[in-house]
């Protein structure tokens, strides 16, 4: 079933392809732990219903993986996503949701504290602009301030 390109489902035909580019992380407020390249590749599923990105980068060397499911729920008219990947979610699935933003969206998900504190937050944004597509996390603390953990730079690259 085709969607209207009105709806958020044009917004996720619109990511389909391959990516490239640079993922930056950061452990404390404002201090870059790491820098490096990033491949990723988004394919729409299910008839155009969700968006499924692979993809793989490195941290201080050492090769990351992960995926981002991605879809906008009609019944709830809301975007929904799960996160795994090899670094930052151990054994875990992050489910989060969210709404539109401007050139894009957001979800908020949380994850345990490893050291038995309250959950931390996590809100990830997405936004497709002329340049490319830019996936920027923020961890949340107990106390709600933000800082910024995961940024993905990409550029759309020919197969």
């Amino acid at each position: 079933m085709p969607f209207e390109s009105t709806t958020p489902h044009h917004l996720l035909a619109k990511l389909a392809g391959h990516w490239q580019g640079i993922s930056k992380l950061w452990f404390e407020p404002d201090k870059l732990a790491n820098e490096a390249s990033i491949v990723g590749t988004i394919q729409i599923v299910l008839d155009g219903r969700f968006a499924l990105f692979l993809y793989q980068s490195s941290i201080e060397g050492e090769a990351q993986h992960g995926m981002f499911t991605f879809g906008y729920n009609t019944q709830l008219d809301r975007y929904e996503a799960s996160w795994v990947d090899s670094f930052h979610t151990n054994t875990s699935i992050m489910f989060c949701t969210g709404n539109e933003k401007d050139k894009g969206f957001f979800v908020l998900g949380s994850y345990p504290d490893p050291t038995g504190g309250p959950d931390w937050g996590w809100r990830t944004e997405v936004e497709l602009n002329h340049d490319g597509l830019i996936i920027t996390a923020y961890n949340i603390l107990p106390d709600g301030s933000e800082a910024k953990a995961t940024e993905m730079e990409l550029k759309r690259v020919k197969a």
